[in-house]
């Protein structure tokens, strides 16, 4: 077969897209298959409202964008286009893909108006930045130089010898430009060839003799060599490529909810894989799933703390069995039910009625925790009842989805006069709203929750008791049994006992508190904490998700501005006043400077760790570098490597191998010595897991 036939074929089946020129790809079918067919028939260059106001977003690629990339590290091409979709679907608005003709033609497109975000793996560099916004970095590629075999390609002073033919506009250039200029070595000898020549051009030409060296991206080098033992791979002459999306300079409304998002959408994709877990299979991965809804019984948010009945016995649970509590947030009961049976969570904990009907439906109900009644609530000015029988035309207003709709649609067939309204996903809370708003004349509700509202809504009463007591309890499938009986057991033994009482008054007798947690409670409408304003700005400035920088404000201080360590770190962030000072920060009390050296720190992390750690994963090294330090983290992946962990993931592995680091088996065999890995993996488990509850809570 012919050299340039052959070479053809393999171009074609390693087909990349180059994250600095025109590339030869294909669009991703899963992605198009998933946009909306919608026109893109206007021009203009608005910022989101604008955008939201179209009904559609636009997407620029270059043409053949991806069908059979290579992976490239963090994410491959048709990956990170069905990520773009998510986040037009997130925004509600459909899809319009914008195809270009090259590299070249994209930034053009973008600032002529003719498209909304630039989504291809496009290369950071100071000129590009002059006339577009960058999003946070999806990835980080190495530069290298590429020649025929017979060539040195090892030096600097080797690459002198030679030309080196790359495209015109790459980010090459700049990376060769730095690198000699900070060798103060002669001038190279650049030869800048016509935008749109593709890898696979450059490669033959290289190959014909045409050319004698080039640059190219690490990952494409790797995937082309096996194919070609007449070329090599030489010097590297970018360790750290950023590569990233990007939108117009005069966007930063949509900069930074891309930014946001990018966040979010890793951190939720890696934490919640449906998994159907024996108890056996949880205990290994050391996290227990807690599916519930946001209530003032169950769970809740207190300024930036988790809280709530249920979690706080299901945490009590879980340390017992040495597991760390996550969150799942869901709307409704029967959402709750539908997720534990695709295995989205271990156990349904939210203040679920146990009933024949359930367990019907195929659940398993643990022994009953807390026993209630149930209550007909109503206004403090209605008159007293104490039967069904007395009530003349009144509406009794209802979720559907609760025990309480079938049991008042039974009495009524029974001769009840009544009238039946239905509030599909209300909550208790929403419900006695309403009904203090006189939107009807009395509601149902479990007793312990009208305690709670009593507290808080002055003209609501319980009338009388609808039922004798009932089972609140647990939820798991009945493929739990271990699970079921272990719970069991636990309440079984702290059942009104002294940490059980301790915490029923906590919610449900100490008034004070009830106010106290109520008013401090967030919602999509609240604050996380007195200082969300400098949060969102300085978090922006870095592409940062202001949510995750506040999950970790809280846990390092608990929003005290004047917080200080043993260790002699400072301020909402904890920072060493050594560390801030390399930042230009002194006074780490005053809030905006503690969270500004906190935040400049993270950055600066973030940059520490290997190229090919997916977004989500370089989140979770940065943080637990920023509470153990990046050389003890280094440690903690070498060691993962020799023990077969993954080394670039964090949970059940590198953090596995970050508590061996602890023991001086393995200590005094690491570069940096002994460290307390417990601190880390504790600390980054808290951060996702309340940054996870922030989002579960729709906080924008």
């Amino acid at each position: 077969m012919p050299q340039k036939l052959f070479l053809l074929l393999v171009s074609l089946l390693f087909l990349v897209v180059s994250c600095s020129k025109d590339a030869d790809n294909s669009p991703s079918s899963a992605a198009s298959k998933k946009a909306k067919k919608a026109a893109a028939s206007y021009v203009s260059t608005g910022d989101l409202p604008e955008i939201i106001s179209h009904g559609k977003i636009r997407l620029a690629a270059p043409k053949f964008d991806g069908a059979d990339a290579l992976p490239r590290s963090g994410l491959p091409v048709s990956s990170y286009q069905e990520v773009a979709e998510q986040l037009a679907m997130e925004l509600g608005l459909d899809v319009v893909w914008v195809y270009v003709d090259g590299f070249a033609g994209l930034i053009p497109a973008l600032n002529e108006g003719r498209a909304d975000i630039i989504i291809t793996n496009m290369s950071i560099t100071k000129a590009r930045k002059e006339d577009i916004s960058f999003t946070n970095s999806i990835s980080r590629v190495k530069e290298v130089v590429v020649g025929a075999k017979n060539l040195k390609l090892d030096t600097l002073a080797d690459l002198q010898n030679i030309a080196i033919s790359i495209p015109e506009g790459t980010a090459y250039v700049e990376s060769l430009q730095a690198l000699q200029a900070g060798d103060g070595a002669d001038k190279l000898n650049i030869q800048l060839l016509e935008t749109g020549i593709s890898d696979s051009d450059l490669i033959e030409g290289i190959l014909n003799g045409d050319y004698q060296a080039t640059v190219l991206d690490d990952d494409i080098v790797q995937a082309y060599l096996p194919a070609y033992p007449d070329i090599k791979k030489g010097m590297t002459i970018k360790k750290r490529r950023k590569i990233a999306w990007a939108v117009r300079k005069d966007n930063p409304l949509l900069l930074t909810y891309i930014n946001e998002f990018l966040v979010s959408h890793h951190v939720r994709a890696s934490s919640n894989k449906n998994e159907k877990r024996s108890f056996s299979q949880i205990k290994t991965s050391g996290r227990l799933r807690m599916l519930t809804t946001n209530n003032p019984a169950s769970y809740f948010m207190y300024r930036g703390e988790l809280m709530g009945f249920d979690y706080e016995l299901m945490k009590k649970f879980a340390d017992q069995q040495g597991l760390h509590l996550s969150v799942i947030l869901k709307d409704s009961i029967p959402e709750l039910f539908e997720a534990l049976e695709k295995g989205e969570g271990d156990v349904v904990a939210s203040s679920i009625t146990a009933t024949p009907e359930r367990e019907a439906m195929g659940l398993r109900f643990s022994k009953p925790y807390l026993n209630v009644q149930e209550q007909l609530v109503s206004r403090l000015d209605t008159p007293e009842i104490t039967s069904f029988e007395q009530l003349n035309g009144e509406i009794i207003g209802v979720n559907p989805d609760t025990v309480f709709y079938e049991r008042l649609r039974a009495i009524k067939q029974q001769g009840g006069n009544f009238v039946i309204h239905e509030y599909p996903g209300t909550t208790t809370e929403e419900l006695i709203d309403l009904l203090e708003k006189h939107e009807f004349d009395f509601t149902v509700a479990d007793s312990h929750l009208v305690a709670i509202e009593q507290a808080y809504h002055k003209q609501v009463k319980a009338t009388m008791n609808v039922t004798d007591e009932a089972g609140i309890a647990w939820v798991v499938r009945p493929d739990q049994q271990t699970l079921k009986t272990t719970l069991d057991a636990f309440i079984k033994k702290q059942y009104r006992g002294l940490y059980y009482n301790v915490t029923y008054n906590k919610y449900f007798k100490n008034s004070r508190k009830i106010h106290k947690y109520q008013d401090g409670r967030v919602t999509q409408d609240s604050g996380l904490s007195p200082f969300d304003d400098l949060v969102k700005s300085l978090a922006d400035t870095y592409g940062m998700d202001w949510r995750l920088v506040t999950a970790q404000m809280y846990q390092e201080s608990k929003f005290n501005p004047n917080a200080k360590s043993f260790a002699g770190a400072l301020g909402l962030m904890q920072v060493l006043p050594r560390t801030a000072q390399q930042f230009g920060y002194s006074a780490l009390k005053k809030p905006e400077q503690g969270i500004a050296a906190g935040v400049a720190y993270l950055d600066w992390l973030d940059d520490r760790f290997p190229q090919n750690l997916n977004v989500d994963q370089r989140i979770y090294f940065t943080l637990a570098a920023y509470n153990a330090g990046t050389g003890h983290v280094r440690d903690a992946m070498s060691l993962a490597r020799q023990l077969g962990y993954d080394p670039y993931y964090w949970f059940n592995n590198v953090e596995k191998a970050m508590l061996l680091l602890s023991e001086p088996e393995y200590y005094k065999k690491s570069r940096f010595g002994y460290v307390r890995g417990s601190e880390p993996v504790h600390y980054v488990k808290s951060i996702r897991d309340r940054y996870l509850a922030y989002l579960n809570a729709g906080i924008k």
